[in-house]
């Protein structure tokens, strides 16, 4: 320590490990949860100059692809903020050169160098460190002395590089933030659009076949009056008609492209809003349309009433544009979970296979709407016997009626049993989301910790020796391997019949079940859905094949009357939740009394104690 400088005077590279921690805490807390790119790189900047004792720094983005780098802020020095330079020039270049620490006992050694010559003047040592991601260097900072006795080294240099680690994660996540968020901006301007194109579709398209109607009419009305049939009367009522239509359609225009369009049913109930689309067809159209309301009408989301009539009104503007038809049924079924809307025509029909070639905007139209509300839409037609069209919307929600989606991810090397399995479960049972499929162990780990699924069902044949290294649990497996490092994961096996023991195994690893391959939809639902509620189950092939390779098993005498009623329910894969509830006991109580049950018995976990429980009634009946 030079004379006539106390310890805080002097920058942190110079002073005791204690204030070079304290140093760097600040600096995580500043840097912590900063999303916003430029207010981040102005707070990588402040701190980098302040760790250093100096007040004068730039810091740059890199692109290393590009070969350039953009100067994103400086403090304390003007140096062409905003510009881009390439990898050649300047400090940021002999950085990124050396992708290592580079100093400089004077501004003036620096190859290219871009700051002011007022400032160049006054600089005198000069130090940078490259801002490294993943193998790349995403940034450069950069600090300016404009102290003679001021000269950088290697101690500024380690304390530095030890910041830029904590700076680099920062300014990737707030690239990867920003990168988010443009994406997201740009999806929602998307949806926007296609919802506005969407509206003007429908009321440009009603307001049009409006004109053509009142037009054709006029038309006939003028061969008429060519004919010595004194019609101008008509002629008169028909254009002022089409006028009227034609004004309306592009008010409404305009109010959806403002997003300022009204409510379709404008205070109506949604039984006499559907009257007048039918009274509108049939006088637009000159079709025989009836209208029928049945059940209960009950109270429902407006959101949900505006969109049953929009998806009516598509289905008639078509009918009306397209069937060449003589005779409409609107039908309204109030149901007690879901209304149900009908439209059926005795037009032309169409090719339900070629509905989206050609002008079918509106039945996309119909579809996308239908989707968006969990709706269910079934189009039947035949070419020359007409159209039908039926929508249940149900008044909740599927995921509001149901609680979240189970998300299962399907580990298996065969493709076809993977794409066998992602068909089936879902199929089966609407309630599962197949969130992914991979091949190997090494991706199920991986997929594992992005997707964050609820239940994996893993082909237990699957090898784990492509896994990085790690925990691997006391099987070996792929089971042992997942549950090792994703503790509250749920696994299911997948296994074929006649390696028993495989199953005990995984079994002993801490799956949640175990199915055999040839397993139908049911069964295998049956099995994901209990993992999925903490609860444990085994196919009955499974079962059979279990007395094989499982050791004999009988309930412990030394079991107390209450620990036997807790082993008989945790038998049957009930979790401590539900367990208490049956015998009116705590939690805490069920998990202690679950332990004694485990431990006197020798199975390693619940799967395993329903399994021996399961064999060992097999081994009796076959006594």
């Amino acid at each position: 320590m030079s004379a006539g400088h106390s310890p805080a005077e002097l920058p942190p590279s110079q002073q005791g490990p204690a204030a070079q921690a304290a140093g760097l805490i600040a600096v995580a807390e500043d840097l912590a949860g900063e999303f916003s790119l430029r207010p981040l790189l102005e707070r990588i900047l402040r701190r980098c100059t302040e760790l250093l004792g100096c007040s004068a720094g730039s810091i740059c983005r890199v692109d290393e692809t590009a070969g350039t780098y953009y100067k994103e802020a400086d403090i304390g020095v003007a140096c062409q903020s905003g510009r881009v330079f390439p990898l050649t020039e300047g400090m940021t270049g002999a950085v990124v050169a050396r992708r290592a620490p580079v100093w400089f006992a004077r501004y003036d050694e620096v190859p290219g160098g871009h700051v002011a010559p007022d400032d160049r003047a006054t600089l005198r040592g000069v130090i940078g460190v490259p801002l490294e991601w993943r193998g790349r260097v995403i940034g450069a900072c950069i600090v300016f002395s404009r102290d003679e006795k001021r000269v950088f080294g290697p101690d500024d240099a380690e304390l530095l590089e030890l910041f830029a680690r904590h700076a680099a994660i920062a300014l990737a996540t707030a690239q990867m933030h920003e990168a988010a968020e443009e994406r997201a901006r740009a999806e929602a301007a998307a949806a926007e659009r296609d919802r506005l194109l969407g509206e003007v579709h429908d009321s440009l398209a009603r307001r049009l076949v409006s004109i053509r109607v009142y037009l054709d009419s006029a038309e006939h009305d003028l061969a008429a009056m060519a004919d010595g049939d004194d019609g101008i009367g008509a002629l008169a009522a028909r254009l002022r008609q089409a006028s009227t239509a034609a004004t309306d359609a592009l008010a409404e225009a305009r109010l959806t492209l403002l997003g300022l369009a009204s409510s379709p049913l404008n205070g109506k109930t949604l039984d006499a809003a559907l009257r007048s689309e039918a009274a509108w067809a049939q006088s637009v159209g000159g079709l025989e349309v009836r209208f029928v309301s049945a059940g209960t009408p009950a109270q429902m989301a407006e959101h949900l009433a505006r969109e049953v009539l929009r998806v009516a009104r598509e289905a008639l503007t078509n009918i009306v544009r397209h069937a060449q038809a003589r005779s409409v049924r609107l039908g309204l079924l109030y149901e007690q979970a879901a209304v149900t809307l009908l439209v059926q025509d005795d037009g032309q029909g169409f090719d339900p296979k070629a509905e989206w070639q050609g002008d079918r905007f509106g039945l996309r139209a119909i579809r996308e709407r239908a989707h968006l509300l969990g709706a269910t839409i079934d189009v039947d037609s035949l070419v020359g016997w007409g159209t039908r069209i039926r929508a249940r919307f149900p008044y909740q929600p599927q995921d509001e009626q149901s609680g979240p989606r189970l998300r299962v991810l399907v580990a298996a090397a065969r493709p076809l049993l993977r794409a066998g399995i992602v068909r089936l479960l879902p199929a089966t049972e609407p309630g599962i989301d197949v969130i992914g499929e991979v091949a190997t162990a090494a991706d199920a780990l991986e997929a594992c910790q992005d997707l964050q699924p609820d239940v994996v069902l893993a082909d237990l044949g699957l090898s784990s020796d492509d896994a990085p290294s790690g925990p691997r649990g006391p099987d070996g497996g792929v089971t042992g391997l997942l549950l090792a490092r994703n503790p509250g994961l749920a696994v299911v096996g997948l296994c074929e019949l006649g390696d028993e023991k495989l199953v005990a195994s995984a079994m002993r690893a801490g799956a949640r079940g175990c199915v055999d391959i040839g397993a139908d939809g049911p069964e295998l639902v049956r099995a994901v859905g209990a993992a999925g509620r903490g609860q444990a189950i085994l196919s009955g092939a499974v079962l059979q094949q279990l007395h094989r390779g499982l050791q004999d098993y009988e309930p412990e005498s030394a079991l107390t009357d209450r620990e036997r009623q807790v082993r008989a329910l945790m038998e049957q894969g009930l979790p401590d939740k539900l367990i208490a509830e049956q015998l009116v006991l705590s939690i805490r109580t069920v998990e202690k009394h679950a332990g004694a049950v485990l431990r006197k018995t020798g199975a390693r976990n619940r799967t395993e104690l329903a399994a021996l429980a399961s064999h060992a009634r097999l081994r009796r009946a076959a006594r």
